[in-house]
């Protein structure tokens, strides 16, 4: 974790620059720190240790990112002690740092943190838990549904979502009822991913979201949610809406056996924007969607923007069950670049499982 682009000292000008009078100095010396050589790590940690009481917020902030790199294990009491910090930056790297040095002699800090009257203190506390003890976190972070501040809430709802712990899930549907309509469809999505489908409604409305479109396309997509098959339609056929949505809204039809999914698709890669066509391509692969070998085997020859890596990805996937798509995956193998090496893998791995 770095926080600050630094004039970048060597190892030994950095333990000089710990007491410059300039703060950034001290700052840039502090990142470098982080990564001392195997030799004078120890070095490094006492130095930076003493940066801890450092005037300056941004160094003691810098500090603290690069003793958790170092996994200084003796420094954790000291980074728990920053917790009621001054600088607001600082309570907030604290909270990170104590997680990232994976001793979970944090956790009864950290879930303390938790009832802190700064927000930005909660907020962190909840990725940190999550981080540092996910096997307890659905149960330690429960209590915080109700928490007064709204990014709290909505940083609950997705922390628990990545969790994929089905011990979350229901914190995650009280929070279908959050008034915010962000905080409803992150916990929409998280319950998605344990396959709940008690948010599809939120997901259906989420389609509109632009910050969640792509992720409530899949979710709808993976829960099968019949009901969303006329919202996606009107998503994949839309003239106004980004190519992105389109296509994932298109892969969701697909995914829940609608015709009208494979022709949006194909729409998507034709158009003459380029910029959704090597996620379209992605798409692809992941359904195995064969009917659409032939455009991506086009590609392979006149690539259009497409990112030829992602395309012998994708080509790879369907080449079991498609001539064309092994013809695509030769084509991209003449190239002498990383893609065409990554087709001649992808190749030699096709022709082995055969």
């Amino acid at each position: 974790m770095r926080l600050f682009p630094p004039l970048r000292p060597n190892f030994d000008a950095a333990l000089r620059d710990v007491r410059a009078k300039d703060p950034t100095l001290r700052a840039a010396a502090a990142e470098r720190l982080g990564d001392a050589p195997a030799d004078r790590v120890e070095e490094a940690r006492a130095a930076l240790r003493a940066m801890l009481e450092d005037r300056s917020g941004a160094v003691r902030a810098q500090a603290m990112a690069s003793l958790a790199r170092t996994k200084d294990a003796t420094a954790l009491d000291a980074i728990l002690a920053r917790f009621e910090d001054g600088d607001p930056t600082v309570r907030q790297v604290a909270l990170i740092a104590a997680a990232e040095l994976g001793d979970r002699a944090a956790l009864p800090a950290l879930k303390e943190a938790l009832a802190s009257d700064r927000p930005e203190v909660r907020f962190q506390a909840v990725a940190s838990i999550a981080l540092l003890a996910p096997d307890e976190a659905a149960e330690a972070l429960s209590g915080r549904v109700d928490d007064p501040d709204t990014e709290v809430r909505a940083h609950l709802a997705d922390a628990l979502g990545a969790l994929e712990d089905p011990r979350a899930a229901e914190t995650l549907a009280a929070l279908l009822d959050d008034d915010a309509p962000h905080v409803a469809r992150g916990a929409a999505i998280g319950l998605a991913r344990l396959g709940d489908a008690r948010g599809v409604p939120q997901l259906i409305v989420a389609l509109d979201d632009r910050d969640r479109c792509l992720e409530a396309a899949w979710a709808l997509g993976e829960l099968k949610a019949v009901e969303a098959r006329e919202p996606l339609a009107r998503l994949a056929g839309s003239f106004l809406k980004p190519l992105a949505f389109k296509a994932a809204a298109a892969a969701a039809l697909v995914r829940l056996g609608d015709e009208r999914g494979v022709p949006a698709l194909r729409g998507v890669l034709g158009a003459l924007r380029w910029d959704a066509r090597s996620y379209a391509v992605q798409l692809v692969g992941e359904l195995r969607a064969t009917e659409l070998a032939p455009e991506l085997a086009a590609l392979a020859r006149r690539p259009r923007g497409t990112d030829p890596v992602v395309l012998a990805e994708a080509l790879a996937k369907l080449a079991p069950e498609s001539d064309a798509a092994y013809a695509g995956l030769r084509t991209l193998a003449l190239r002498d670049d990383e893609a065409g090496e990554r087709a001649l893998e992808l190749l030699e791995q096709t022709a082995g499982a055969s």
